[in-house]
């Protein structure tokens, strides 16, 4: 191949099968998630007798042994962001103790790292409904690997896909910091988990998403309108405190949903499942509603109020869906 390829994605079709080759051009930049959890506890697999499994009430001290043994970890989403949210995390981790001085039981290699793990997890917005999933591999603990977003202190482990609002998406997670986990026996009944209490972690995510939130721009500019359906242009600006509509691409799956590349439908309205923000200037300016155009494929119809300090002349607008951003539009304000 001797043009370069200049696109965020392409697609291929080799000996009949379609592949979707996801490359990052130099412009393109992850979107950060830092997601915070609660009520964290690791329940270890130290329990050999099932009719003993999940049984008791209370906290068991867990008995685990020297290496090689399981555990699974969950935890209760809180906030994305510094935004409220819920949400449930599940590690399911497999102990190898790497290191290349280990104790005895401990396992001789050229890195550092305790365990793999495989990690999952589910997002919802405050009301409780769905926005999507994330899904992960990778080693636990250790020295973040080159790249790792500013903060990490730990993890190698990569997305490796998604549903929902986070369909298809690629990228990293890395911890930040995990604050008085609790290790109990896998004796320990779960439903129990909230009451018997655990702690507080915080993830960082760099995430590369299949498509970007972003403003239609047609050959005349943005496709950014007053009230009235009027083009917002230069001889048209907009106005600090103004509600203006935009027209939007890659906001994801909706509520009802609608099959990728269906229209929308006009009753009831599709509403994007994932939270809609609209920055202006960087400044957050929270949609007012954002829903799929009736009758349309893949565009969005998002209503938003420019800030009341917005200053004269270039402003920019910028779309993000959960809380992934998208490319900044440029609007005049008077």
């Amino acid at each position: 191949m001797n043009q370069a390829i200049t696109g965020a994605r392409y697609f291929a079709l080799i000996n009949g099968v379609l592949l979707l080759a996801a490359v990052a051009s130099a412009q393109e930049v992850p979107s950060i998630l830092q997601v915070e959890v609660e009520n964290y506890v690791s329940y270890v697999g130290d329990t050999t007798d099932p009719s003993k499994v999940a049984r008791s009430s209370g906290t068991v001290t867990p008995n685990a042994p020297l290496n090689f043994f399981s555990n699974v970890i969950l935890a209760d989403v809180t906030k994305i962001n510094g935004a409220p949210a819920k949400g449930t995390l599940v590690i399911r981790s497999q102990t190898m103790l790497l290191t290349p001085t280990p104790n005895a039981g401990g396992a001789i290699a050229d890195v550092t790292r305790p365990a793999m793990a495989e990690v999952s997890w589910e997002f919802l917005k405050p009301d409780g409904s769905s926005i999507g999933n994330m899904y992960v591999m990778g080693f636990s603990g250790g020295t973040p690997p080159p790249g790792s977003p500013q903060g990490s202190t730990g993890g190698a482990a990569a997305i490796v896909g998604g549903t929902g609002s986070f369909l298809g998406a690629r990228g990293t997670m890395n911890n930040v910091e995990i604050l008085s986990p609790r290790t109990t026996s896998q004796a320990e009944d779960p439903s129990a988990r909230r009451t018997n209490g655990g702690g507080r972690a915080r993830f960082v995510f760099q995430v590369l998403p299949v498509f970007r939130p972003e403003v239609v721009v047609g050959a005349d500019g943005p496709e950014i309108f007053h009230a009235d359906e009027r083009p917002v242009t230069a001889d048209s600006p907009a106005k600090a405190g103004e509600e203006l509509i935009l027209n939007a691409k890659g906001l994801g799956p909706t509520r009802p949903d609608v099959s990728l590349g269906a229209p929308f439908p006009s009753d009831p309205p599709a509403v994007p499942s994932a939270p809609i923000e609209v920055l202006v200037n960087d400044k957050s300016s929270a949609a007012v509603d954002a829903v799929g155009r009736p009758g349309a494929s893949g565009t969005y119809r998002v209503r938003f109020r420019v800030p009341d300090d917005a200053p004269a002349g270039n402003v920019t607008v910028q779309l993000s869906a959960a809380w992934m951003k998208g490319s900044a539009a440029t609007i005049q304000v008077q």
